[in-house]
């Protein structure tokens, strides 16, 4: 894996963030995007610290002007992209008759249009062998109640991952959904409720499954991989 590109959105914490150390310690180029400065800076210093190479950058992935920059600026490393992990996600929650318009517009922009963005400019640098993870959720399968936009991003984003799968079969061009349910990450400390974390998937499982998935024969496809916390759903 040593010299291969992987590009991760949404990598300046949670799941985003441990796929990126993960594949840094498997001698990966990582190209890592976020929307805050603090976050992708401080995941850059923790892949440098390994001995990792990085390049961070602040990026919306809901912009594709930005993501275009983004991917032709990952591309340069190697002049193709081995990985994309579309893993960037915002999550808000209320009853739909209250729910705020704008709101409901950003999730579908972060969590959908985002990865048909980064999936759209990087195929341009994605040969055969190449991977793309859509990280899902088990709201993309299951309705939950006041999550109605992150369930209609998911639920649109692993249709989404179903049909470009297909579309790339013949170039020889692998896209898995990773679903996992509730997994400790910094986001449900914005989502009223209490949440114990301690019940949740450790992000770092998550990544390390990625990896994994990715290091599989050449001829081998992993669909999708649905990873829940051993008690069940919280």
């Amino acid at each position: 894996m040593k010299g291969e590109v992987v590009v991760i959105t949404g990598a300046g914490k949670g799941m985003g963030k441990e796929i990126a150390l993960e594949f840094a310690k498997e001698g990966a180029f990582i190209a890592i995007c976020a929307r805050t400065p603090e976050g992708i800076k401080q995941t850059e210093r923790e892949v440098k610290e390994q001995g990792g190479e990085t390049l961070a950058v602040i990026c919306d992935v809901g912009d594709e002007r930005e993501v275009e920059r983004f991917i032709q600026n990952a591309s340069e490393i190697s002049g193709k992209i081995n990985v994309l992990v579309n893993n960037a996600g915002v999550v808000f929650v209320g009853p739909v008759s209250h729910f705020d318009t704008s709101k409901w517009e950003q999730t579908l922009r972060v969590n959908l249009t985002g990865a048909f963005l980064l999936t759209k400019h990087a195929l341009k640098f994605m040969d055969e062998g190449s991977h793309i993870f859509n990280i899902a959720s088990n709201a993309a399968k299951i309705g939950f109640p006041n999550w109605s936009a992150y369930c209609a991003s998911k639920f649109g984003l692993l249709g989404f991952t179903n049909s470009l799968r297909e579309e790339l079969r013949g170039r020889g061009i692998k896209v898995t959904a990773i679903i996992p349910g509730p997994t400790d990450t910094p986001l449900w400390d914005e989502i009223p409720g209490n949440w114990d974390k301690k019940k949740m998937i450790k992000a770092r499982d998550i990544a390390r499954m990625v990896v994994n998935v990715y290091k599989q024969p050449k001829g081998t496809l992993t669909e999708e991989v649905v990873m829940m916390p051993i008690g069940g759903a919280l």
